[in-house]
C-alpha cells in the first residue's frame, strides 16, 4: 500500500504540471513527454472540451497537494513518516477522485482508472531497473 501511494504521486508529478495546457511549468527533459501523455489521457477518456476545463484544476490541485506531501516528508525517511505520507496520499487521490466523478462518465473513470495502473506498473518497471 506505502509503494502505491509513492508510485501514484511519482506518476502524476511526471505527467501533469508540464502537461497541463495552459499551465506554466518549468522546462523539464521530459517535457514532451509529458504533452503526450496528458494528451493520450485526453484522448482515451475522450474529454469534452468542457470536461478539459473542469479537469484541468482538478489534476493541477491533486499535483501541487501531492507534492507538498512529499516536499513535507521527504526528509524523513522512518517507517511512521512513511506510513503517514501514504494515508495523505491515498486521502489525496480518494478526493481527487470523488471530483473526477462529478465531471467524468463511469465509463471515463474506469479508463482513467486503468490509466493510473498502467503508470504505476511503468514507475515500477522503472524503479526496478
Amino acid at each position: 500500500m506505502r509503494n502505491r501511494g509513492m508510485i501514484v504521486i511519482f506518476a502524476l508529478l511526471s505527467i501533469l504540471p508540464a502537461a497541463l495546457p495552459g499551465q506554466e511549468a518549468p522546462e523539464s527533459p521530459n517535457r514532451e513527454q509529458a504533452i503526450e501523455r496528458l494528451q493520450k489521457i485526453k484522448d482515451r477518456l475522450q474529454l469534452t472540451p468542457e470536461q478539459t476545463e473542469q479537469v484541468r484544476p482538478v489534476l493541477m490541485e491533486e499535483v501541487q497537494k501531492l507534492k507538498a506531501v512529499r516536499d513535507k516528508s521527504s526528509g524523513d525517511q522512518s517507517r511512521r513518516s512513511r506510513l503517514k505520507m501514504a494515508r495523505e496520499l491515498r486521502g489525496i487521490q480518494d478526493s481527487t477522485d470523488n471530483k473526477l466523478r462529478a465531471i467524468l462518465s463511469k465509463k471515463q473513470m474506469d479508463e482513467m482508472k486503468k490509466i493510473r495502473e498502467e503508470s504505476r506498473q511503468q514507475f515500477k518497471e522503472r524503479m526496478n531497473r
